[in-house]
């Protein structure tokens, strides 16, 4: 949820037989209802084989702010608890040549689709390096959850005051995590080119949308 409660984000994936899905609100005086509707492409054979997999995020925005109105699934009646968008995280400083995607690459390569809904509100946004350019890839991804987690697997250290978690992963992907005022805050990056202490240096120079914005370098 933006940080002036008028739009609504979600991460959506479809294959190469459809078109991009839409999602749409239903607005009354105490609820929200969503619903992702989906369009395949009237020329595709039902027998096609549909395996081209694709991601990217989608957004519909109210005629006025959430509020106290509850948030509901169409299709499902259960309950959507957004991520506030006031309190994301941006970094204060990213390599030359990052930029924001809607890409979602999250912690541990959880980001295969397809995307499962998480109960406890929280939100992974992503920069790619040289995106689109025919460069060598890299990414920074910052995932923030609500509440705070113990986190005992991986090398101590210290991310602004705060005891951390350093970790390296399969595919030479790198992260760190630590509690932070109510939430549990990752910056995970997957760049061969990046050195740690440049990567922890982003982790050190983040701070809320509400303060600045990213200022990359």
């Amino acid at each position: 949820m933006s940080s002036d409660g008028r739009t609504l984000t979600t991460p959506v994936d479809w294959t190469s037989c459809e078109d991009k899905p839409q999602l749409q609100a239903h607005e009354a005086a105490h609820i929200i209802t969503l619903v992702l509707t989906r369009k395949r492409h009237c020329f595709v054979s039902t027998n096609a084989v549909c395996d081209d997999l694709r991601d990217g995020l989608v957004s519909t925005t109210l005629s006025k702010p959430v509020g106290d109105r509850g948030i509901t699934d169409t299709v499902t009646h259960s309950t959507i608890t957004p991520f506030n968008g006031s309190h994301l995280d941006r970094p204060g400083y990213l390599p030359h040549g990052y930029t924001q995607t809607d890409t979602v690459i999250a912690p541990g390569n959880r980001s295969d689709p397809p995307y499962v809904r998480a109960r406890t509100p929280a939100w992974t946004t992503t920069y790619q390096r040289n995106l689109d350019k025919g460069g060598q890839a890299g990414y920074v991804s910052i995932s923030e959850t609500v509440g705070e987690t113990s986190i005992t697997a991986g090398t101590p250290v210290v991310v602004n005051g705060h005891s951390a978690r350093f970790q390296e992963h399969a595919r030479g992907s790198r992260s760190v995590t630590w509690p932070d005022s109510g939430y549990t805050v990752t910056v995970e990056v997957g760049d061969s080119l990046m050195s740690q202490g440049e990567f922890l240096h982003i982790a050190r120079q983040l701070s809320k949308s509400s303060l600045r914005a990213a200022e990359p370098r």
